[in-house]
């Protein structure tokens, strides 16, 4: 299933940068494109403000150069280009794990195959990149309108006369390209997490072979819960956005940063939660293999500790070949209790700390940065021992 999978290799605006030559079906190229949308979407929109004046000017809340935002779009454009070859190598090897760790029976294989086919036929829908697109074009102009209007004057994209919404030069070049490209690609990725939740879903419904006694307590399931550390650079994209915006309310309109500790904290809760949601997907399964396997395993020990009350408290010798289980001493004893607690310790969802640390990391990492240039930084680490309540 994961020798040719791929997640970003479909959708027409794959096939469009194919075929101008940004990539091919064996090289994303992806650290090369993401410096070219990057330039792409920065330097013209510098080149047409600095006549106007809007580049760099005394009045640092208008100008281009010091818009925290800009530079978060930035930022944001690159890491959801690089994204794309470190997520094909992570995903399609959780894909081969399925098969490499012996889940997969020969039963299963076509229900494997179909689920991929339906997420490549999700991921790469042409209906879904267009709305995506008209999406972000409206998105995108109403962004601008509402930074504009908050700020007496106007910025550097335009100003708001009479309740008409006057574009500069580079804000035009803003509406066109840059901010549409970097909600464009940023609804690219939204999409293919459901689609990639829906994958998830598909193969909880087939028939796997899980083992209630594993040791990751998830049936052998674990590995699939690392799969939210794919999604690090597209979560420290988001929070860098975020940041930016709250620097700007800090610097500009003296803002407290303190105000935005909850703001912090909810978005933080909110992407665990989120990343969270499609593992739900096995709760049933992890469920019902919990379930079969305390009934199996407290059927075994019932017999087993029948047996050794048999042999060593009641002194009636069993005949040969009647220990189906084995020789009931104290050590078979002990390992069918410990089996049995294991399967009692299994979680009901295959979620792991691997899969969840690196987001909230990423989450962080921009917060802090922001919270550095206000405070000393070991207040700053004080307070982030408070929000994550070490």
């Amino acid at each position: 299933m994961a020798a040719d999978w791929s997640f970003n290799r479909v959708g027409p605006f794959y096939a469009l940068q194919r075929r101008l030559g940004l990539l091919d079906d064996h090289d994303l190229a992806a650290g090369r494109r993401a410096m070219l949308f990057a330039l792409l979407a920065f330097v013209p929109a510098l080149l047409l403000a600095w006549p106007q004046g809007h580049a760099l000017n005394e009045q640092h809340q208008r100008a281009l150069l010091f818009d925290f935002s800009a530079y978060a779009v930035v930022i944001g454009i690159i890491a959801f280009v690089l994204m794309e070859q470190t997520s094909d190598q992570r995903m399609a090897l959780l894909i081969r794990q399925l098969a490499s760790h012996g889940l997969v029976t020969p039963a299963t294989g076509p229900g494997l195959q179909t689920a991929r086919l339906a997420m490549d036929r999700r991921t790469g829908a042409w209906w879904a990149e267009a709305l995506l697109l008209i999406v972000a074009y409206w998105l995108a102009w109403r962004w601008q309108f509402r930074v504009a209007e908050r700020i007496e004057g106007g910025t550097w994209i335009g100003q708001v006369v009479a309740g008409d919404f006057r574009l500069t030069l580079a804000g035009w070049w803003a509406l066109a390209v840059m901010m549409p490209l970097f909600l464009f690609l940023l609804g690219r990725w939204l999409w293919r997490f459901v689609t990639w939740g829906l994958l998830l879903r598909d193969v909880a419904r087939c028939d796997l072979r899980l083992v209630a006694t594993h040791a990751d307590r998830c049936g052998g399931l674990a590995f699939i819960g690392q799969y939210p550390s794919t999604y690090m650079l597209f979560v420290f994209a988001l929070s860098t956005f975020v940041s930016a915006s709250v620097a700007k309310q800090v610097v500009y309109a003296g803002a407290s940063l303190a105000s935005f500790k909850f703001a912090a904290l909810g978005m933080i809760v909110f992407l665990v939660v989120a990343f969270v949601l499609p593992l739900l997907t096995f709760a049933p399964v992890l469920k019902r293999l919990k379930r079969g396997g305390l009934v199996m395993y407290g059927g075994l020990i019932s017999q087993h500790n029948l047996a050794f009350e048999e042999r060593w408290c009641s002194g009636v010798q069993r005949p040969p070949g009647a220990d189906a289980l084995g020789s009931p001493d104290m050590s078979s004893l002990a390992d069918l209790s410990m089996s049995y607690d294991m399967v009692k310790r299994m979680l009901p969802i295959p979620i792991v700390k691997e899969g969840i640390v690196p987001l909230v990391a990423a989450a962080l990492l921009p917060m802090l940065i922001v919270a550095a240039t206000q405070a000393p930084v070991r207040q700053v680490m004080a307070a982030l021992k408070g929000l994550l309540l070490l």
